[in-house]
């Protein structure tokens, strides 16, 4: 009866001991190889040689264009990321022996994913739209359509939608109405009656215009046929009047091979002698 809590208690002592031994001797910033502790290489160092039970553990710097920003036992440094302009990125602060270069998209543009591997440019809203929300290095623009009461007549990626010019505040009056994409136009009251005074003006020097050039086309209608009626009338026969030559008219006749004058009306002959 006795002998059970005393095996009880040994075994609770054994077990108490081993679960008090730390399963890893090495201390923080330290590594184990061939059971025994080295130390890590700091941030911008490299390990060359691993420690022995007489050396320490070997480190180098890193070199140009390379970094390591953690406690490590890595043989290399990491390289420097390099910003392509090529690809809309540009230099935002530039790296060290412990931090890497930091990238990030040229003015206009933003990163097209997360990695920010490259940059596209920021979208435009054009006229009728305005910016809701401006883009950013990592987010593109919003853009939202102007409400009743404001305009906006531009394609731009940071500029939002204007409100209507006030004419009252002005002491005028509004000659044109605005819409979502031009602003409202305003203008005195003599202007207003000048301007609504232009389109009878021009009315009525149409009609005056159009009513001329068909009394034209009517006068010279009527001239033309005047003319034709002239020609086609009969000719009118030559009285004889005093003062008028009324003599006959001499008609040549030819009489052996003679010219021999003879007047109408008379009876008048030429002596022929008679040949033998």
């Amino acid at each position: 009866m006795v002998r059970l809590p005393l095996q009880c208690v040994l075994w609770g002592c054994l077990l108490s001991t081993v679960l008090l031994v730390s399963p890893t001797p090495c201390r923080k910033n330290q590594y184990q190889i061939n059971n025994q502790c080295c130390d890590l290489c700091p941030p911008g160092e490299r390990l060359t040689t691993d420690c022995t039970e007489g050396t320490q553990t070997k480190c180098s710097p890193c070199e140009q264009d390379e970094f390591s920003n953690t406690w490590n036992r890595e043989p290399r440094c990491h390289q420097h990321k390099y910003c392509d302009p090529n690809l809309g990125l540009r230099e935002w602060s530039k790296g060290t022996s412990e931090t890497d270069t930091t990238c990030a998209c040229q003015e206009g543009k933003h990163c097209s994913s997360h990695a920010c591997e490259r940059c596209t440019p920021h979208t435009s809203c054009p006229a009728g739209y305005g910016v809701k929300q401006m883009a950013t290095e990592v987010s593109d623009t919003i853009c939202e359509p102007c409400p009743d009461g404001f305009f906006s007549n531009t394609s731009s990626a940071s500029e939002s939608c204007q409100p209507w010019t006030s004419c009252e505040a002005q002491n005028l009056v509004v000659l044109r109405a605005g819409t979502n994409k031009t602003d409202v136009r305003c203008g005195s009251h003599d202007r207003k009656r000048v301007l609504l005074l232009i389109p009878v003006v021009l009315v009525a020097l149409m009609t005056v215009l159009l009513v001329s050039v068909y009394i034209r086309k009517v006068i010279r209608r009527s001239g033309s046929k005047g003319e034709i009626n002239t020609k086609r009338q009969d000719p009118v026969e030559t009285e004889d009047l005093p003062g008028h030559n009324t003599a006959a008219p001499v008609q040549e006749t030819l009489h052996g091979c003679q010219p021999v004058t003879q007047e109408d009306g008379k009876e008048s002959r030429i002596a022929v002698q008679e040949h033998q």
